[in-house]
């Protein structure tokens, strides 16, 4: 019986320590910030009402739909790949740290092109 146990007791401690391989959804870290930088793009918009107008019908849910129809993956992927790279907070905070350095860049690039006035239009 002692056997046994022993016995046991190892399979589950090799079973505990094999490091386990990546995952076959996994999204590689550099295209995985570029989603997580357009996604927050998109959360902006929602958030900031951006997609509303007095007459507007879009709802929030199309603006999420149309970044994973857009990106080519679907949300359960998305989900996935999140729960994954949150899971390992070191690494999952250096990719946040690239999405907002992109989100700074982007805001800046937009507050340095010049506005187009309306009278600027072919007349």
């Amino acid at each position: 019986m002692k056997r046994v146990l022993v016995f046991c007791c190892l399979c589950f401690l090799f079973a505990c320590s094999q490091e386990k391989g990546q995952p076959d959804y996994l999204i590689p870290k550099s295209e995985f910030v570029e989603l997580l930088t357009e996604f927050q793009e998109a959360e902006a918009i929602v958030r900031l009402g951006f997609n509303r107008t007095t007459d507007s019908l879009i709802p929030n849910d199309s603006i999420y739909a149309a970044f994973f129809r857009g990106r080519k993956i679907s949300a359960a992927v998305f989900d996935s790949n999140f729960n994954y790279y949150s899971n390992r907070p070191k690494e999952f905070e250096k990719m946040f740290e690239q999405v907002i350095t992109n989100l700074s860049t982007r805001s800046a690039e937009l507050l340095e092109k010049p506005k187009a006035h309306p009278s600027d239009s072919v007349n």
